[in-house]
């Protein structure tokens, strides 16, 4: 361990046994290799410790989320929504009653880095379900046409529209309402004694 230099009771916090070895963390990829383990995806954290998933099974169940990825261990294995994970069914409980989800177990949780691996790894798995989810909860791409007006600003640009219409004769068509007829009528104002 290194030597403790900062001191206090928040000097064990930083150990190396405590923190992940980056070299070893990027080789290691754990992929499916039971029919007990399936693939899903976070829909919906529910506190607890648990969290609603779709599975590539295309059920939704309710996921465990195990000790090992909680406390200190949660600090790489963050869930949020949209995030791949790899989950363990629970073959050893009789049917759910009608209504109740079935309950799993977490085993892996797969970073923004291990998706294309894993894509390339497991073949047989159609994750075209997860991509569409992923571009719906990301929040990078985002409508760039947005367009934050006030009021001042539609009437300045619909007069500006107008005196185009007008053309060059330097007279602007007004449509204006008249308080004692409720007829609509144009009125011709010159630009130039304004």
């Amino acid at each position: 361990m290194v030597k403790n230099t900062k001191g206090g009771g928040g000097a064990k916090k930083g150990a190396r046994k405590h923190t992940n070895d980056s070299q070893r963390a990027q080789n290691k990829l754990r992929i499916s290799n039971e029919e007990s383990e399936i693939y899903a995806q976070v829909e919906k954290l529910l506190g607890n410790g648990m969290c609603y998933v779709n599975c590539m099974d295309t059920k939704k169940r309710i996921c465990v989320i195990r000790g090992k990825f909680r406390g200190r261990g949660k600090r790489d294995n963050t869930l949020v929504n949209g995030t791949w994970c790899l989950i363990g069914l629970r073959d050893y409980l009789s049917e759910p009653i009608a209504g109740d989800l079935e309950k799993s177990d977490l085993l892996e949780v797969y970073s923004e880095t291990d998706k294309p691996r894993l894509r390339s790894q497991v073949s047989n798995v159609d994750w075209n379900k997860f991509l569409t989810t992923d571009s719906t909860n990301s929040f990078s791409e985002f409508d760039t046409n947005l367009e934050f007006t006030d009021d001042r600003q539609e009437d300045y640009k619909r007069l500006m529209e107008q005196q185009i219409k007008a053309g060059s004769s330097g007279k602007l068509i007004l449509n204006t309402v008249e308080e004692n007829d409720s007829s609509e009528g144009e009125k011709e104002i010159d630009i130039d004694d304004i």
